[in-house]
């Protein structure tokens, strides 16, 4: 082969080699910055969130209603179907309530979005009686935004909703 020719292709698979190589070191960077914001999202959720929980979930009881806390890491059924890394307060009606049978609560949760770096809220205040409402709030925080003071709001402001719902 010329050496001309020789040259073009070493050249061409050069190129294409270090094209691969930037790709690859592009997804591992992204998906580092993902696992980055989820372990950020836990240690939130750790220090934060759930000690905001207890504290309602304290309160709650006392009043006569049941609640429980979960923390669900992120998953993968076997649909190809996601579930973001997410807290979740439950309440019943009843102090009672063993939560373990039926899964079907109002609850405030705080879910983790890795791919926008965005923390959500869901909020659902449907009893069993099956009125109410199920969806994601509009408001979303970043990982420096959710405080304190946001938490609080959020977690009254969904136990308001939940309770009136009658």
């Amino acid at each position: 082969m010329k050496e001309e020719n020789l040259n073009r292709l070493n050249s061409l698979f050069s190129n294409l080699k270090s094209e691969e190589e930037r790709l690859k070191e592009s997804q591992e960077k992204q998906k580092s910055e993902e696992d980055l914001f989820v372990e950020g999202f836990k240690t939130l959720c750790k220090n934060l969130i759930d000690p905001k929980m207890q504290e309602f979930r304290r309160m709650l009881r006392q009043n006569g209603f049941g609640c429980k806390i979960t923390f669900n890491e992120e998953s993968k059924s076997g649909t190809g179907i996601n579930a973001q890394p997410n807290i979740k307060l439950q309440i019943s009606r009843n102090v009672d309530s063993n939560f373990y049978t039926n899964n079907k609560f109002p609850h405030i949760m705080f879910t983790a979005d890795k791919y926008y770096k965005k923390i959500g809220i869901h909020l659902d205040t449907i009893f069993q009686n099956g009125k109410g409402t199920a969806a994601l709030k509009e408001q979303t925080y970043t990982l420096k935004t959710l405080d304190e003071e946001a938490v609080e709001k959020e977690i009254v402001e969904s136990i308001e909703k939940i309770l009136i719902n009658k």
